[in-house]
């Protein structure tokens, strides 16, 4: 039984989610695309990007509870993992957005660098939960 768990020994520990993403659902995941959403200084486009990362999330979330067989631990574990790098990479591009905008006066023209740095992320966080659904 105890070679079963060896896996676990080499992990590097996760980081935590930030307190931020804890409100207002139960979900970091969500409550990204929430903020992002909510903010009034996203437009259309990265709005769009918020919403499809949270479908695949979402999608994600079906897919692992519905999945048959059933999930190992160690197969739920390495999914949820490369989620939640996923989700850290976009909330630190979100944070370093919203800073910028903050510090630039909140001229939206003047974070273009940030903005494109934030659409990147979300599609690649957007890509890692796709990449989690194949088996």
């Amino acid at each position: 039984m105890a070679g079963n768990w060896e896996w676990l020994r080499g992990l590097q520990p996760s980081s935590e989610v930030p307190e931020q993403l804890c409100t207002p659902t139960a979900s970091p995941e969500l409550n990204l695309g929430v903020q992002v959403i909510g903010s009034n200084i996203a437009g259309n486009d990265v709005v769009e990007l918020a919403a499809q990362y949270m479908v695949e999330h979402a999608r994600l979330e079906v897919w692992m509870g519905s999945h048959e067989p059933p999930l190992g631990f160690r197969q739920q574990f390495e999914r949820g993992r490369a989620s939640s790098e996923a989700l850290l990479v976009a909330y630190e591009a979100w944070v370093a957005f919203e800073t910028a905008y903050q510090a630039s006066g909140k001229k939206v023209d003047q974070v273009r660098d940030e903005r494109e740095k934030l659409k990147a992320a979300l599609r690649r966080a957007t890509d890692a939960l796709v990449r989690a659904r194949v088996e």
